[in-house]
């Protein structure tokens, strides 16, 4: 159920999104944690918190897919360009690491393409995953290049009420 969303839009939709979504989003936009140095910063203890990155972009044959079991992501680019492949998570993936338990993360082995849905995110646009959504971020766009995103993290226990 991946949401694909735009900063510049947020107000007109916002009431379309659960509570947990705005709260986070809504920080973002009063907090500008793009600013921010690198880093991990607690909004809500450890149950949302925000993850500020710079990465360089990379092939789809140097990155993996992944999954989560307790958080959902809202990944939103602040600059750069970056591809975002994503698959339904089902019994047919092969997991290549499972960390839920110490990193909430699970890695799979090869994703068929024909069952991905790609799509391309550029500054202020966001892209909401659940831990249904195995995505893989990080996917350059033309060529390898920088880009710095927010990864808001948001635990099941605030949207599954």
């Amino acid at each position: 159920m991946m949401i694909l969303g735009d900063i510049q839009h947020y107000e007109d939709e916002r009431h379309l999104y659960h509570s947990s979504i705005r709260k986070a989003i809504d920080y973002l936009v009063a907090h500008n944690p793009g600013a921010w140095e690198p880093g991990k910063y607690e909004i809500y203890s450890s149950l949302m918190f925000v993850l500020v990155q710079d990465m360089l972009t990379l092939s789809e044959q140097e990155l993996r897919y992944e999954s989560h079991a307790t958080y959902m992501d809202i990944q939103y680019l602040v600059s750069g360009e970056e591809r975002i492949g994503v698959v339904k998570h089902s019994s047919e993936l092969q997991i290549a690491e499972d960390t839920l338990e110490e990193l909430d993360v699970i890695f799979y082995n090869h994703v068929q393409r024909e069952a991905e849905t790609s799509i391309v995110l550029r500054p202020g646009q966001f892209a909401i995953f659940y831990p249904s959504d195995v995505h893989c971020p990080c996917m350059f766009v033309g060529e390898p290049g920088s880009i710095r995103k927010i990864v808001i993290k948001i635990h099941k226990n605030l949207w599954q009420t």
